[in-house]
């Protein structure tokens, strides 16, 4: 019988090569008759899907049928046959979701179904109801299902290799099927208020725990509930049957999927509990090995979180990995785990190395390069010096070899050999290694894994010199300006060359142009053309310095002020039914630069257009003497709704504005729903009352309505929480649903518990909003929606400080204001303490840190001071991370009687940076604080405070035509030259180098009438081979132009069809008399529920003054890495297990798409496998993470990569 099938099956493969469907349908119907009469359940099966398959192809709506087809077959059949058709039409289900995902998750959820028949009418939540429905249908007869051989239906499976030995039986077939299924992580389904979480700590443990443990919930359709529903028979059953294979083959896919589910905290220690509980009960069997090796990847991942600063526990889980992999690998050489075991212990072992270095250091002082490592125990330098023709040839040799080769043929001028700190923690670590002093010149640093070494090594090239090239582009010209790199000390006489580096597209011309700086270090190049990748050669007694990769824009032009015009179009309301009367006003202006005048006398058209931008209506207008034009249009009573847009035009002058308005079949609503304010003060767990109410819009009370709630929870953390963490947000949690009616006075409550989310700790004062939404449906099926917020959390206090940025202690009526709020926002008087302390600030001037401290310093901060005296030895730069000092000032405070308080005298406090900090506690006694910082100033101080490098401030945060700008320069450097560009209307009009000794100087601006709208101050350092730029914005306003309209009679209620004058007084900004016309409208304010209604007029263009002439000197200090070549290890990889799956022969239910006949004839149905739900368990070994790699090369077995800093 079963060769008679082959050879009937041969002929359907024949015909289909042949491109013949109809032909091969002949004969699967022939086998049909045969596999029912011979009750043969595999070639029932195969029948049905090469049916299904012709049916796509030859039917029209041949979805439905198929599925009708299927219904059928499951109704005359029994077991086995009838599971594994229960199977199938539930994949046919998830198939079509796949296919069609984007179309589920746009539909609403209906009550019932649309149409019964047809799934594909059906929202998401149905769906996965019936493919539910179909998965639980095929795991009926389980005790007949494990005691059947999956061999029985090998006819329609992709057998693989040893796949029976963990899953020999129908039992394990079918559950697997449908567990790729519940294992979704489809999140786009509604979720009930109880929803079914996986918060048991049990279910993480061990085989023969987790059999016993009771699985249930409310929540019965949840798809979590039922994988694990399903991985407990299939636990149970393979602890009963004694296959211990296939024991840990579930017992492992379980524990992971419930670890990555899991919401309890400690879920990564339990995890690896249970499988060192299991590892000691098979601890003399191979299958122990694939629990170490989930427990080495556990700490594998676990490693590779650690953060020298932030996360420093689990520095030696790497080293911990390994000794399980090698205690596996020793002991069980051939099993399955020791294979994963190597992969994964080579991967920790990778070596990785980077190198970063500054482009350009200065003359006869040591330098240094950072060093990223991993695995590393040495690297030997040697330093080759290199003339600007060696490194033009060097830098375009990308070959390996050629590399090599030319480095060879160099003489090193220093060599020597650097000890990288290696704990074997194969962690990932940096330190820096100290460049000797060198002369001017350039030079190419190699550095090898040992000596003479060419498989592993890395090269990066330096400059020496003091000279640096600071930039800023004008209108055709551009500055360059020549300054020490040690203190910004312009450099004047030097001889500058600019030469372009022709381009291989032809466009640019030749530059060959020599210039001398001025007495402020300048230079300026001017031109006609465009020139790119200039190379600027600056030169002066001796000493020489070149600098790449400039640019030459002659194109660059501020626009001129031109005159533009533009329309505000108002309507009287957003909303309108079809046939009714559209009334509109428009207002033009005409707009040069920041002058506004009106359009008068204008000529313009009108034009209304609908839903698809056809014009409906046209009309003509002149502007007035106020700029106006007002008219109306009848909308139409046919045609489609939607968004409509009134358009104005003026093509003589290129006017155009538009606005828009809904034309909808609207029903005015009668009522509205709003919530009652919260002010109570609420804490984790209590029970919340929420109040609101009901009312029609004429006043009438809405009883007896249904109202349907949902309650959303998130979190907000403190606003210091986040000084040392990445800013991030939560996911909203539904945590309560439900119904209630109004009374007969139209209220209604809410009642719900304030639970907290469990993963978030209490000690960070998290705060809880639970974000409450209401939708009432009155008795006439109109539904109206509220919004409120209740705050919880497990404090039930809010105390902030409040402090100005700086203070000038000379002043003596500095306060803190301080504000205590329950968590809804309403005043809570509350007592605690205020605390001042002066932050410990360097005790000389630091540059910034071209790169963050390493973790393993190669110097003592000794011998690193000595050497870099002005670089931080960690992060002492940054301000933000100041250790605190003394105690300078301590009260108690009571808001109760006072929300300020008073510092009082201040004189005798040291200028520079402090810490405030406000400790209070609820009623509840739990500890609420807050933390602000402020600076303190004097103009009496002599030279910046906290030894800061560079500070700039003016008298004043805006002035007025007439007034002086007073800015002060200020350094506690010994020595540094700031160069100042003052900026008026896109135009330098004044430039000045100051030079500072550790004090303060200051010069003085004159702001004239033509400086409304303001102006800029740029300012560009360079100190200790560092660079700062920065701009300071002066604000000076315009003149105040707002009228003043005063209302003289109004009254806000009045008898239907009685006439009502109003009456308004306008005056001008001064008081004075105006002409003006006035704009009014009247409309219902109910619509704003449909579409919010406002007019928009803003006819002043005042924009603040933009700058953009600043100066850019980072070419000259840039950061680079070096090129590195390290031999490239494969980590190898082990052979995943792969299992017995369905052979769909080529059908694919996810679309309906007829088939090309012919196209059928190369189709080799028995090497076509759809597996839409039943995936083999992946094992990832991820490698680790390093620095960002710009380029990365294999090359002969050896892999390359180089970094490129800002």
């Amino acid at each position: 019988q079963d060769q008679d099938f082959s050879s009937d099956w041969k002929k359907v493969e024949a015909f289909e090569k042949e491109g013949l469907p109809k032909s091969a349908l002949k004969v699967v119907e022939e086998i049909e008759a045969n596999a029912k009469k011979y009750d043969v359940p595999a070639q029932k099966i195969k029948v049905l899907l090469f049916k299904s398959k012709y049916a796509l192809t030859l039917e029209e709506d041949a979805q439905l049928k198929i599925i009708d087809d299927f219904r059928s077959e499951i109704e005359k059949n029994e077991f086995p046959t009838k599971n594994m058709l229960e199977s199938v039409l539930a994949n046919l289900f998830w198939q079509y979701f796949q296919q069609n995902r984007w179309q589920f998750y746009n539909r609403t959820k209906t009550e019932s179904k649309v149409d019964p028949n047809d799934f594909r009418t059906w929202d998401l939540q149905t769906l996965f109801d019936e493919i539910h429905l179909h998965f639980q249908a095929s795991l009926e007869n389980g005790l007949l299902a494990q005691r059947t051989e999956l061999g029985l239906f090998d006819d329609i499976l992709h057998t693989q290799e040893d796949s029976k030995i963990f899953r020999p039986t129908l039992f394990d077939f079918l559950n697997h099927n449908a567990l790729a299924f519940y294992k979704t992580p489809e999140n786009q389904i509604t979720k009930p208020a109880y929803k079914f979480e996986i918060s048991d700590e049990k279910l993480l443990s061990d085989a023969m725990v987790f059999s016993t443990i009771t699985i249930e919930s409310k929540d019965s359709s949840s798809l979590q509930l039922n994988a694990l529903k399903i991985f407990q028979d299939l636990t149970q059953f393979h602890i009963r049957d004694g296959s211990p294979k296939a024991l840990a083959d579930i017992n492992i896919e379980r524990l992971l999927f419930v670890k990555q589910n899991a919401t309890f905290t400690n879920k990564d220690k339990l995890l690896l509990e249970a499988l060192k509980v299991e590892r000691e009960l098979h601890g003399n069997n191979d299958i122990s090995a694939l629990y170490d090796f989930e427990i080495a990847n556990i700490l594998h991942q676990q490693g590779q979180t650690y953060n020298y600063k932030t996360n420093v526990e689990p520095r030696w889980k790497l080293k911990e990995a390994i000794d399980i992999c090698n205690r596996v690998i020793s002991f069980f050489p051939e099993s399955i785990g020791a294979q994963k075991c190597k992969v994964l212990k080579n991967t920790i072992e990778t070596k990785t190395l980077s190198i970063r270095n500054e482009d350009n250091v200065p003359i006869n002082q040591v330098a240094k390069v950072l060093v990223n490592y991993k695995n590393f125990d040495q690297l030997h330098f040697k330093v080759f010096p290199l003339t600007q023709n060696q490194l033009e040839r060097f830098q375009k040799i990308y070959r390996k070899e050629e590399q090599i080769k030319f480095i060879n043929n160099l003489d090193a001028t220093k060599e020597w050999s650097s000890i990288l700190k290696n704990e074997h923690d194969y962690q990932a670590h940096s330190t820096e290694i100290v460049i000797p002093a060198l002369s001017n010149g350039h030079y190419l640093i190699f550095a090898t894994l040992k000596k003479n070494d060419q498989n592993t090594f890395a090269f990066g090239a330096i400059q020496v010199t003091n000279f640096a090239l600071v930039e800023r582009k004008e209108n055709g010209q551009q500055t360059y300006q020549v300054i020490n790199r040690n203190d910004g000390r312009p450099i004047p006489g030097a001889s500058v060359n600019f030469k372009n580096k022709r381009q291989r597209h032809g466009n640019d011309k030749n530059l060959n142009k020599t210039l001398t700086t001025d007495e402020k270090g300048q230079v300026v190049l001017k031109g006609s053309s465009n020139y790119s990748n200039i190379e600027v050669t600056i030169s002066k007694n001796g000493e020489k310095a070149v600098f790449g990769n400039y640019y030459f824009n002659n194109r660059y032009r501020d626009s001129e002020v031109q005159t533009r015009y533009h329309a505000f179009l108002f309507t009287d309301r957003s909303i309108y039914r079809p046939g009714q009367t559209v009334y509109f006003k428009g207002i033009g202006i005409s707009q040069t630069g920041s002058d506004s005048s009106l359009l008068v006398d204008q000529e313009v058209t009108v034009t209304l257009k609908d839903v698809n931008y056809q014009e409906i209506k046209t009309a003509k207008f002149k502007t007035n003497d106020y700029g106006s034009i007002h008219g109306e249009f009848i909308l139409p009573n046919g045609g489609l709704t939607g968004n409509f847009t009134l358009e104005v035009r003026a093509k003589d002058i290129g006017l155009y504005s538009s606005t828009s308005f809904s034309c909808e079949e609207y029903k005015r609503p009668k009522f509205e729903t709003k919530f009652e304010p919260v002010t109570e003060t609420y804490k984790i767990n209590d029970a919340i009352v929420v109040k609101g109410l009901a009312t029609a819009y004429a006043g009438s009370n809405i009883t007896d309505a249904k109202v349907v709630y949902r309650v959303h929870r998130n979190v907000q953390y403190p606003r210091w929480f986040y000084w040392y963490r990445p800013w991030f947000s939560s996911e909203p949690q539904e945590i309560a649903h439900g119904e209630t009616v109004t009374n007969d006075k139209g209220e209604y409550e809410i009642l719900f518990k304030a639970m907290p989310d469990q993963s978030v700790s209490k000690d960070e004062l998290p705060i809880f909003h639970y974000e409450i939404t209401a939708d009432v449906t009155d008795i006439n099926g109109e539904t109206r929606s509220a919004k409120t917020k209740v705050n919880v959390g497990y404090h039930a206090l809010t105390a902030n400080v409040g402090v100005p940025e700086k203070l000038d202690k000379s002043e003596k009526d500095h306060k803190l204001t301080i504000t205590t709020k329950n968590l809804n926002g309403e005043f809570v008087p509350a007592k605690g303490q205020i605390k001042i302390y002066k932050l410990i600030a360097p005790d000389h001037v630091l540059r910034p840190r071209p790169w963050a401290a390493p973790d393993f310093p190669s110097l003592s901060e000794s011998e690193f001071k000595k050497l870099f005296p002005y670089e931080a030895y960690k992060d002492e730069h940054n301000s933000s991370t100041l250790q605190k000092g003394k105690l300078v000032y301590e009260k108690a405070f009571d808001t109760d009687k006072s929300k300020e308080v008073a510092l009082g005298n201040m004189k005798r406090w040291d200028s520079g940076q402090y810490v405030i900090e406000l400790e209070s506690e609820d009623k509840f006694g739990q500890e609420v604080k807050d933390v602000a910082r402020t600076t303190l100033f004097s103009d009496d101080d002599k030279t910046l405070a906290d030894s800061e490098l560079f500070g700039i401030t003016t008298d004043k945060s805006e002035y007025n035509s007439g007034d002086k700008v007073l800015v002060t320069l200020a350094s506690a450097a010994a020595e540094l030259f700031v160069t100042i560009d003052i900026e008026k209307d896109a135009k330098i009009i004044n430039s000045y180098v100051v030079q500072l000794n550790n004090n303060k100087k200051t010069i003085t601006i004159s702001v004239t009438k033509d400086d409304i709208g303001g102006f800029a101050i740029h300012t560009s350092i360079s100190a200790f081979n560092s660079y700062q730029n920065g701009t300071t914005p002066i604000f000076v306003p315009y003149p105040k132009t707002d009228l003043e309209i005063e209302t003289m009679t109004f009254r806000d209620k009045l008898q239907p069809g009685t006439d009502e004058t109003w009456r308004f007084k306008i005056t001008g900004p001064e008081g004075e008399k105006v002409s003006a016309e006035l704009l009014a409208s009247m409309y219902d304010a109910s619509l704003d529920k449909f579409r919010p209604h406002s007019w928009n007029f803003n006819p002043f263009n005042r924009p603040h003054y933009y700058a953009r002439l600043g100066r850019n000197g980072q070419r000259a200090f840039q950061k680079s890495g070096f090129r590195v070549y390290v031999p490239y290890s494969n980590p190898g990889n082990f052979s995943q297990q792969q299992y017995d799956q369905l052979n769909w022969f080529g059908f694919h239910f996810g679309i309906h798409r007829p088939m090309l006949l012919r196209k059928m004839r190369n189709a080799d149905y028995g090497e076509i496998s759809a597996q839409p739900v039943a995936q083999a368990q992946a094992i990832e070994v991820m490698a680790d993470s390093e620095a960002d790699l710009d380029e990365v090369i294999i090359e002969e077995g050896t892999l390359a990569y180089s970094t490129k800093g800002p």
